[in-house]
């Protein structure tokens, strides 16, 4: 018992500094926050950064459209609010190199502590980085479709398979009812291929 009560206050001991350091460092270099699961929050930070795009002082805005880390095998669909602001566009493809240590955080197998010493002890976290041609939105092109077009770019480049699901998929199960469909469908193909 004691073992598992100090292992958990080491862990919490490094979630809580993981926790001020992300935030120290995050807010520092001008973070804009916001909350996924408030409908307000949105329009907060879409009318947020617009009016960063707008500041003729302000520095270019670094944003992950997948909303998401993924496997680094795949690019999910990308979320539109940065493909609305009418600004440039500088795609860059990432793909890690799983040499030293795999850089993508499973949540579901450690937590994010845990990930991040691995991270912080490991001999180096070697990725190739890709800086890629501007882009703008084309004329009568949806802002869905300007996404769709930045992501095939950067996809090709880096050697991504283009998925068609949201990044928070992982985090969602499907309905039983969904199940039940897709198991159907398959019985049904086996039984095809056995009457043949």
């Amino acid at each position: 018992m004691a073992h598992t009560l100090t292992n958990f206050g080491l862990q919490a001991c490094f979630s809580i500094t993981a926790r001020l350091l992300q935030s120290t460092i995050l807010e520092g270099v001008g973070c804009i926050w916001f909350n996924r699961s408030e409908a307000k929050d949105h329009e907060i930070v879409a009318r947020k950064l617009r009016q960063h795009v707008e500041g003729a002082d302000n520095n270019p805005l670094l944003i992950f459209p997948e909303g998401t880390c993924v496997n680094n095998h795949y690019t999910v669909m990308f979320k539109k609010g940065a493909f609305e602001l009418g600004c440039t566009v500088c795609p860059v493809a990432i793909k890690y190199n799983k040499i030293f240590v795999d850089a993508f955080w499973n949540s579901r197998k450690q937590s994010f502590t845990m990930h991040l010493l691995q991270l912080m002890t490991s001999w180096a976290v070697v990725c190739d980085v890709w800086y890629l041609e501007p882009q703008n939105i084309r004329p009568g092109e949806t802002p869905i479709e300007f996404a769709e077009r930045v992501r095939d770019i950067i996809s090709v480049r880096a050697g991504l398979k283009m998925v068609p699901w949201d990044g928070y998929l992982k985090y969602s199960h499907p309905s039983p009812k969904h199940r039940e469909r897709k198991q159907q469908s398959f019985a049904e193909s086996v039984l095809r291929r056995l009457e043949e």
